[in-house]
């Protein structure tokens, strides 16, 4: 009797492991990392998710892999010397403060979590599509900070709250899985320039910077050719052939209605307008490099990525080429 109740013990429990391991080797942990992030680590089902499970990518062993800067530090840019001409700043104007912060940093890190005054701000930066948005962090009357989760949607990253540990889309900056599910971040207007160009012009801004920071962690490439091929590391939705996949746009949102600008036509150009439902729309490229976008006069918050990110999330975005 005790042999069969032990012969039937052990077929439960390898049952057990075989659904577990059949549950964790999910289409979107094609190398089999332990804890699946989104399983294990934010114990999240279908169910709880807007978003397809076998779409969401985990692209490192666990949450935080790629640490969040969560007390940042900063010097005049008078001071700094680790940034070559052509290095791409992130730059917030907010209650009255300019910071700068150099993807080379966020290349490894890919969120700060910063305050501008009164206002608890995250700065993120997704290196696989060239994305960089800040958002208010308050959400429903609770100040989030914000971590990378291991996981990415339309190769995009996947941040997560430490409050309540829902899902959040960088791109769209809207939660899409746990408490936090259907919430929507209030965007900032965030510049994405090159260094040489915002320096001279601005010798005063403060410029994220971090220990050691000429030591090859930060000075090297983190990503090699990728910015410049047409490989993907992670699959996408949709994508579309009348531009580069990598190739840079200026991307906005008016309502439903969603805008992609080619960066190589509005260079040449130099600034585009059109009637929008009887308002004004203008974009302008500054001779520092800054995109603006005003709606009869009023900021519009347009964002600068690789055309493949865009369309991934805005299959019906309007691009503008002059087509």
């Amino acid at each position: 009797m005790k042999i069969k109740i032990s012969l039937f013990l052990l077929s439960c429990i390898v049952f057990i492991s075989v659904a577990v391991a059949a549950e964790t080797n999910r289409p979107g942990n094609p190398r089999g990392y332990s804890p699946d992030s989104l399983l294990e680590v934010f114990k999240l089902t279908q169910a709880d998710s807007d978003v397809p499970f076998d779409s969401i990518m985990q692209a490192c062993p666990a949450r935080d892999c790629i640490p969040s800067i969560d007390q940042p530090a900063f010097i005049s840019a008078e001071s700094v010397d680790y940034l070559q001409d052509d290095d791409l700043l992130l730059v917030l104007t907010y209650n009255n403060i300019t910071r700068a912060y150099p993807t080379r940093i966020l290349d490894r890190h890919e969120i700060v979590n910063d305050m501008f005054g009164s206002t608890p701000v995250a700065v993120t930066y997704c290196p696989l599509c060239g994305s960089g948005l800040a958002f208010d962090r308050r959400n429903g009357g609770q100040v989030l900070e914000f971590g990378v989760s291991s996981l990415l949607h339309n190769s995009d990253l996947i941040m997560y709250d430490r409050q309540t540990e829902s899902l959040w889309q960088q791109i769209t900056g809207a939660s899409f899985a746990g408490k936090s599910r259907g919430s929507q971040l209030k965007s900032l207007p965030l510049a994405m320039v090159e260094w040489k160009s915002w320096s001279q012009q601005n010798p005063g801004t403060e410029v994220l910077t971090v220990a050691n920071i000429k030591s090859d962690m930060y000075m090297k490439d983190a990503y090699g050719d990728y910015a410049t091929s047409d490989r993907l590391y992670m699959p996408v939705s949709a994508t579309d052939a009348r531009l580069h996949p990598k190739r840079v746009i200026y991307a906005m949102e008016i309502g439903e209605q969603a805008f992609a600008i080619d960066s190589e036509w509005l260079a040449k150009q130099g600034q585009w307008s059109d009637d929008f439902k009887g308002q004004k729309l203008e974009v302008t490229l500054s001779n520092g490099g800054q995109v603006t976008a005003l709606l009869d006069g009023n900021a519009v918050t347009i964002t600068r990525m690789y055309w493949f990110a865009w369309y991934s999330f805005h299959p019906q975005t309007a691009l503008i080429n002059g087509q």
